[in-house]
């Protein structure tokens, strides 16, 4: 991995850590809150915002990666590929985790896969502008 893709990936890593506060923890807040199961222990109150971080810089750098062995140097590519993508790994980690736990209804699968879609859609956007970008010397 060259130092542009890392950079690349660090940058739709902050992208995505945004887009999902805005996605899961402002407009579909209500919809996870509401749909999911409680009891005491389950949900950490404040989060590990930090860790979140982490998990965002790490699927950015992922990303990145794979935009760049793909060849993708647009944001209409990287956008377009992310989203097929992510949608893809999340409704098949979401139907995993359905058919282990009662964590959500079988129609927050789908729910859960736009979303993740729509939320690294943005951050493979700018990964694919910034591979596409010349390298200054």
């Amino acid at each position: 991995m060259n130092t542009k893709t890392l950079i690349s990936g660090i940058v739709a890593g902050i992208v995505a850590f945004f887009a999902g506060f805005l996605i899961y923890g402002i407009i579909m807040d209500n919809y996870f809150t509401s749909a999911m199961p409680t009891y005491p222990g389950l949900m950490k109150d404040p989060g590990d915002i930090w860790a979140i971080g982490v998990g965002s810089v790490i699927w950015g750098i992922l990303l990145a990666w794979l935009l760049n062995s793909a060849g993708v140097v647009t944001a209409a590519r990287g956008a377009t590929y992310a989203a097929i993508a992510f949608f893809l790994y999340a409704l098949g980690s979401c139907f995993i985790v359905f058919g282990q736990m009662n964590m959500f209804p079988i129609e927050g699968i789908f729910i859960d896969a736009l979303c993740s879609a729509i939320m690294m859609a943005a951050a493979g956007a700018v990964a694919g502008w910034m591979l596409g970008r010349p390298v200054k010397n």
